[in-house]
Order: C-alpha cells, then sequence, then structure tokens
C-alpha cells in the first residue's frame, strides 16, 4: 500500500460516522395503495420480460 494512504486501524469506529447497528429489523413492510401495487406488478412483469 503507498505511504499516502493509511488503513484506519480495524475495529475502531471513523469519527465522522454515527455507530451503525449490527442488524436490521427482522422485517419491514409497507402498505401500497391499489395503483401502487398495480405499477409494481408492472414494473415485476416487465424487467420479467427482459429475461436477465
Amino acid at each position: 500500500m503507498p505511504e499516502h494512504i493509511s488503513r484506519w486501524p480495524e475495529g475502531h469506529p471513523l469519527p465522522a460516522l454515527p455507530q451503525q447497528r449490527q442488524t436490521g429489523h427482522r422485517s419491514e413492510s409497507v402498505d401500497l395503495t391499489t395503483e401502487e401495487r398495480a405499477a409494481f406488478v408492472e414494473l415485476v412483469r416487465q424487467l420479467g420480460d427482459r429475461g436477465v
């Protein structure tokens, strides 16, 4: 590693970043309107048609 690039010691948080949770919530959900659900279904269909 070049001298001008230093590594932050492992296990030490960066001082400019807030402490992060190690794990997220078990499950999250969002209630969609009928229109939003239809738009999501259409988006999934279009992406599926791409054969990705």
